[in-house]
């Protein structure tokens, strides 16, 4: 039996908008800073909607603003999954990613968790 995605989920997420800087990994934030909202978090990853398409496995640094938090949260992230959706007809192509945190501090991590629970 196949669990729903729900139920696989190692972390418990929040569906939340909170502002998301990235770029490639170790790519100066002058050449390709992008900001974003998320469309949920946890612990252990966070998913995006995007403008550019990236694929499985490409490395991302991130800077996730919290309203509560003074700092932004840093992490190194790796693409899981990219799901291509188009909106209308002249706004175009839009991509869902997912994203798993792969170096970020126990301190920043704990941060993201107490999010998490304290707004569901």
């Amino acid at each position: 039996m196949t669990l729903p995605q729900e139920e696989r989920r190692k972390y418990l997420r929040l569906n939340a908008l909170v502002d998301v800087a990235y770029n490639k990994h170790q790519q100066k934030p002058e050449e390709g800073l992008s900001l974003q909202l998320s469309k949920n978090i946890s612990k252990g990853g966070i998913c995006l909607i995007v403008y550019e398409e990236f694929k499985k496995d490409d490395l991302l640094d991130l800077r996730i603003y919290f309203p509560v938090v003074k700092a932004p949260i840093e992490a190194v992230a790796r693409v899981a999954w990219v799901s291509e959706f188009t909106i209308g007809d002249k706004i175009g192509k839009r991509y869902d990613m997912g994203i798993e945190f792969i170096k970020i501090s126990d301190s920043d991590r704990e941060k993201i968790d107490q999010y998490v629970f304290s707004h569901r």
